[in-house]
């Protein structure tokens, strides 16, 4: 499952990316058909869990409530709904 992104213009080739900090570490993404890069490996985790998968680990403990979320930032801006 892939998604269209809606967040900012990710890099798809490590030389698009500056600043890479002290590592100087490139995360790609290797669903085929991607490869965009990012800074941090928990940014490539985000990606690949919002954009290529329908993982949604964090669940809405308000009764009654079945919404899912693939990221817990997600889940505390809905939260806010209750």
């Amino acid at each position: 499952i892939t998604k269209r992104s809606r967040g900012r213009r990710v890099p798809s080739k490590p030389e698009e990316m500056n600043n890479l900090g002290k590592s100087g570490k490139v995360y790609t993404c290797k669903v085929p058909g991607c490869g965009k890069c990012f800074k941090r490996s928990e940014h490539l985790k985000r990606h690949v869990r919002s954009i290529h998968t329908d993982d949604k680990p964090f669940m809405c403990p308000f009764p009654g409530c079945r919404k899912r979320f693939s990221r817990h930032d997600n889940l505390n801006q809905h939260a806010r709904v209750h």
